[in-house]
């Protein structure tokens, strides 16, 4: 009896013993995962936590690990974006006071009485472009700031494509004719209807538009196309000028990314405008090709009765 009572305890103790053990050693990888959030806070982003296969906290600190690598992801998005945002405005910031400079620069000499008469118109015209060209680039500075804020709020409407391109093309009939640039364009008389706001879809086509007038002046061609499938409509933007070269194209529609020397004009937003705005109307912008002398972009909306 005696023998058997001693064993008993001597079990007892042993199962205390190792519940102690063992919630020992649970509170330290508790205190060990305390520590590791703890240092991942304060920045040491190698900080990982290790377990056993068949730990009684395996699952907990598999999850944990799962969320540590998503803060990771989001805090490496976040710093991407930071810096991204740093650039635009480093690189907006010189865009828009360029062509600000110049127009007070021919302003003051108008003023100052610096030119002849026989060049002040000139100076005058030179300055109003120049403002344009400003206001253009604000304008986009805008809507970026919008869509990344989603403070965008889409009218969507019926409108009919073929009327809409035709009334944007008209606009830019005088800068086609001052500089000389042959226009051709297929657009149908009947209606095309798509679901857009209006205003938007203005802006994605005259983003394009002067978009194949600036990079493509080599050319001297724009070319506005539009055709038609049972669900699509597509508008195709040509020109004839140098080219986009291959490495450039996944990155063309990128915030302020210039391809080259030869399409580094603008602030480099009016692409990637066009490509959000699209996304929100749930259409689609793509280069179809882009060699020398051939370089066409499409834009494609799905049709609605």
């Amino acid at each position: 009896m005696i023998v058997f009572l001693w064993a008993s305890i001597a079990i007892l103790s042993g199962i205390v013993c190792f519940l102690i053990m063992k919630q020992y050693i649970q509170y330290r990888q508790i205190k060990n995962i305390k520590i590791t959030i703890e240092d991942i806070l304060g920045g040491q982003d190698s900080s990982t936590l290790f377990t056993n296969k068949d730990d009684v906290l395996g699952e907990l600190v598999f999850e944990i690990n799962k969320l540590i690598s998503s803060y990771r992801v989001q805090k490496q998005n976040y710093e991407k974006e930071r810096n991204s945002k740093k650039e635009l405005l480093s690189n907006l910031s010189h865009d828009v006071r360029t062509p600000l400079v110049s127009v007070i620069g021919y302003i003051e000499a108008v003023i100052q009485n610096r030119i002849d008469e026989r060049n002040k118109n000139d100076y005058i015209e030179t300055a109003y472009n120049k403002a344009l060209v400003l206001k253009e680039q604000i304008n986009q500075l805008f809507e970026l700031v919008q869509s990344d804020a989603n403070e965008i709020v889409l009218h969507f409407e019926k409108v009919d494509i073929c009327e809409l391109l035709r009334q944007v093309i008209i606009d830019f009939l005088p800068a086609i004719e001052k500089d000389q640039i042959t226009f051709e364009s297929n657009i149908p008389d009947n209606e095309i209807y798509i679901s857009a706001d209006k205003y938007c879809l203005t802006r994605i086509y005259q983003n394009l538009i002067r978009n194949t007038l600036i990079h493509g002046k080599s050319g001297n061609y724009l070319g506005v196309f539009v055709s038609k499938t049972n669900s699509d409509v597509y508008v195709d933007i040509t020109d004839k000028g140098m080219g986009i070269e291959k490495e450039h194209l996944p990155f063309i529609f990128d915030r302020l990314y210039k391809a080259d020397n030869a399409r580094t004009r603008g602030s480099g937003l009016g692409l990637a405008v066009s490509k959000e705005l699209a996304n929100k109307m749930n259409g689609k912008i793509e280069v179809l090709r882009s060699i020398p002398r051939d370089t066409v972009f499409r834009i494609t909306f799905p049709v609605i009765e």
